[in-house]
């Protein structure tokens, strides 16, 4: 490609893998808050009625112990997090590629390796966020089987 497509097109790859990145952390952190209202609805309409009785069932222990491994999960995913890069800083854009900025070829390869390096970084990271909804998501299912069960007594 003349002119410096090559190396414009590999800029605006990586930059809309990382715009894609942004969006699952977004969308992971709007499910999360679902999630926990989903967690808390459930212990507190079905909970209440759960632990009536003076002596708790165990798996109404099981509900309390699936509730509070739901929250914690969920306030870790969405505490703000540091370290997340989803986008470069003008002065340090300015000064980094001041030296080459009459190629635009090479600022634009430059460009997309230190997108590709912010990708990378925030990916771990993510993945970390990923595992802990899953677990929220387990002891959500945890809580409600486990109230259904001592609601329903059919559990044993």
């Amino acid at each position: 490609m003349a002119g410096g497509g090559f190396e414009r097109l590999a800029y605006e790859a990586a930059l809309r893998g990382l715009d894609k990145q942004e969006g699952l952390l977004e969308e992971l952190r709007t499910r999360t808050g679902i999630l926990l209202a989903a967690s808390s609805l459930a212990a507190s309409f079905l909970g209440q009625q759960a632990f009536r009785h003076p002596h708790p069932h165990a798996l109404a222990v099981v509900a309390v112990g699936a509730f509070v491994v739901s929250i914690a999960a969920s306030v870790f995913i969405l505490l703000p997090k540091q370290n997340l890069f989803f986008s470069l800083r003008g002065a340090g854009l300015y000064e980094g590629l001041y030296a080459v900025r009459h190629d635009s070829a090479e600022v634009h390869r430059r460009l997309a390796y230190d997108l590709d390096r912010f990708w990378e970084k925030n990916d771990g990271k993510i993945k970390w966020l990923t595992r802990a909804f899953t677990v929220a998501a387990a002891a959500l299912v945890i809580e409600i089987v486990a109230l259904a069960g001592v609601l329903s007594d059919t559990i044993v």
